[in-house]
């Protein structure tokens, strides 16, 4: 990740409310499901406002293509406008560039940009009349500071806690035996006992019928490493090796097979734990 896509912004709402994000996470945002749905709505509304002066379909179209050609040109433009303005008010204060400043100017612009287009496919008429200009502005300048409260207010909230479930979920890795689903980060110790395994966890002991290979087949040495034919012990329980016994945190003696000796003296070295 490049350091301008992981730098943070700050922004403040027109309520006060301070919304923090990085490049990156504005641009994800903006091309999420939810946002998409409310430009749509936007596009709708902005289109409706004028529809009604439409005598013909080839007008409508020109009329569809050029709202959506704006706010395409809007979405693009955003977040690097965003940014930009932030890091030049940080020059001047400490406080949070309120938003209407910050997209105001790009609204203005895109408005005066897009008022050079013609009505009507081959005419010189622009879109928009000098007389009419003005409030043309100001129209979009609200209907685009309503979207993006509305975004940041409500959208961006549910944005964020999805990416924290998604983050979340990637890093709890779980193992499977006999149907049952336990974190990895929660075992303990595993001891083999004929057909099942005797698995103890920080949420407590479990007996579940599977094998010793079930298990080994989904954890990694950095989770673990089996000591003997029938014992299992997590890297968090290790305390160090005595002999031909691993001491463990919860007090249990964890017995080495001489064949595993010198591949838990090696995994013991790496752990920096004595041995």
């Amino acid at each position: 990740m490049k350091k301008e896509d992981s730098r943070e912004y700050r922004v403040m709402l027109t309520n006060g409310k301070v919304v923090y994000f990085t490049l990156r996470e504005i641009q994800t945002f903006i091309r999420s499901l939810n946002v998409l749905f409310l430009l749509a709505i936007l596009l709708c509304v902005m289109i409706w406002g004028e529809a009604q002066t439409m005598n013909d379909a080839a007008g409508f179209a020109v009329l569809v293509l050029y709202w959506v050609g704006c706010i395409a040109l809007y979405v693009l433009l955003l977040p690097l406008w965003i940014a930009v303005h932030c890091d030049l008010w940080a020059r001047f204060t400490s406080r949070p560039l309120p938003l209407i400043f910050a997209t105001g100017p790009l609204v203005f612009a895109l408005t005066i940009f897009a008022s050079w287009f013609p009505a009507v496919p081959g005419s010189l008429v622009a879109v928009q009349g000098d007389g009419l200009l003005g409030r043309i502005i100001l129209k979009n300048m609200i209907a685009a500071h309503l979207c993006e409260m509305t975004a940041f207010l409500w959208l961006y909230p549910q944005f964020q806690l999805a990416r924290h479930r998604v983050r979340t979920s990637a890093a709890v890795r779980f193992v499977r035996l006999n149907g049952r689903s336990l974190p990895v980060d929660s075992l303990k110790l595993v001891r083999n006992e004929e057909h099942y395994l005797i698995i103890n966890t920080t949420m407590g002991a479990v007996r579940l019928r599977a094998r010793m290979k079930d298990l080994l087949a989904q954890v990694a040495l950095s989770d673990g490493i089996q000591t003997h034919r029938s014992f299992w012990v997590a890297t968090s329980e290790v305390i160090e090796l005595r002999g031909h016994e691993l001491l463990t945190h919860s007090g249990a003696r964890i017995p080495v097979s001489r064949y595993r000796l010198k591949a838990v003296q090696a995994w013991l070295s790496v752990l920096g734990k004595p041995h």
